[in-house]
């Protein structure tokens, strides 16, 4: 779940609900410990103001990093649907993956290349305000930026795919071979194994002492693990697709219903008699809504007979629809952020088909197994 924030430089941004709870984490991190020990003598208050824009700069720098990968995506006519920061860091939602492995080396490296320019940015900022002996709540954030964006640039720049660094080891394996799906495979490997290490340093860290920070390494190597096996299958899904329309999987053939057909004769007539689970509900021609079996099971069963399809229908203004002519794809990721299993194939407001779930995977496994 995640909160949008507003556009930046034509992006979409969001913010998952993990990274307010992280946020606040390390305010009070901030706050009661790490700025209290490295610039003693200040007050509490201090602390806490220091620790907010301290906090903040994070904030921004991951929010920069993630901004740097998608302005090289767009350069190159990569569509970003949005970016989100979450627990550990940020990711910019790609609709394509690139295909060329020259640019996918230099959207990973921009990233990183960002972080270093803020490090240096606030590594400057920070050796001229000390020199003038400026106060410690302007130099500790100033300090604390500085570290952060050269812990951002490190850790992204570990080979543990999907992070920069791995994204730049697959780029490099893609040009060697020329097949993103074996160079994605190695990459992966190498993330997965690397998630494995620090899981296992985590885990002999907790039992020596330091619970904290072992418990971070195991959060953060099951993240990458997850991650990599997830953009693995991202990957082997898109290239599958690749070059597939959505006029080639749709069924064209769909069984609609009337507005004033009963709950009843619904169940009894088209579900009970077809596979199907989703029905557009059509009025000559016109797409009015759709009606489907978690809409008739939301009415009591005695109640069927004298509610009408009109009653428990979704409107048409919470239909999601494609065109036939866009990638299948743009259909898979339309399906993910809307949270549906199908989408309604819609040509100059005609419908002329539906896609499903099933038909993109049918598709994938298909063309995978042919190897096509």
């Amino acid at each position: 779940m995640s909160l949008g924030i507003g556009r930046l430089a034509g992006f979409q941004i969001t913010v998952h609900y993990s990274w307010i709870l992280i946020f606040m984490l390390i305010i009070i991190i901030l706050a009661t410990g790490y700025m209290p020990h490295h610039y003693p003598g200040l007050t509490g208050v201090s602390y806490w103001v220091i620790g907010l824009i301290a906090a903040g700069l994070l904030f921004l720098s991951v929010l920069f990093h993630e901004l740097s990968h998608s302005i090289v995506a767009r350069r190159y006519g990569i569509p970003i649907t949005r970016i989100t920061l979450f627990f550990f860091g940020g990711v910019a939602e790609m609709i394509e993956e690139p295909q060329d492995p020259k640019v996918e080396l230099k959207m990973a490296s921009a990233g990183p290349a960002s972080s270093i320019l803020l490090a240096i940015i606030f590594g400057s900022a920070t050796h001229a305000s000390s020199t003038i002996r400026m106060a410690p709540e302007i130099i500790a954030p100033l300090n604390y930026g500085f570290i952060i964006n050269l812990f951002l640039a490190g850790f992204n720049l570990l080979p543990g795919f999907p992070m920069d660094g791995g994204r730049i080891l697959r780029a490099t394996i893609w040009m060697w071979t020329g097949n993103i799906v074996k160079a994605t495979r190695i990459a992966t490997s190498v993330g997965v194994g690397l998630a494995y290490a620090m899981v296992g340093v985590g885990f002999l860290a907790a039992f020596t002492g330091s619970w904290i920070n072992g418990l971070w390494l195991v959060f953060i190597g099951l993240f990458i693990k997850g991650g990599a096996e997830s953009s693995l299958r991202h990957t082997i899904i898109n290239r599958a697709l690749l070059g597939v329309a959505v006029r080639d999987i749709m069924t064209r053939e769909v069984k609609t219903v009337g507005p004033e057909l009963t709950v009843e004769d619904f169940v009894s007539e088209y579900l009970l008699r077809f596979r199907h689970e989703v029905y557009p509900v059509l009025v000559n021609g016109q797409i009015l809504g759709m009606v489907s079996i978690q809409d008739a099971k939301k009415v009591p069963k005695e109640r069927w007979r004298a509610t009408y399809i009109k009653d428990v229908m979704k409107p048409h203004n919470m239909i999601v629809t494609v065109r036939p002519d866009q990638e299948a794809v743009e259909a898979l990721m339309k399906m993910s952020m809307h949270d549906v299993g199908q989408l309604l194939v819609v040509d100059n407001s005609n419908l002329i088909g539906i896609v499903t779930h099933s038909d993109l995977l049918h598709m994938v496994k298909t063309r995978t197994e042919l190897n096509l």
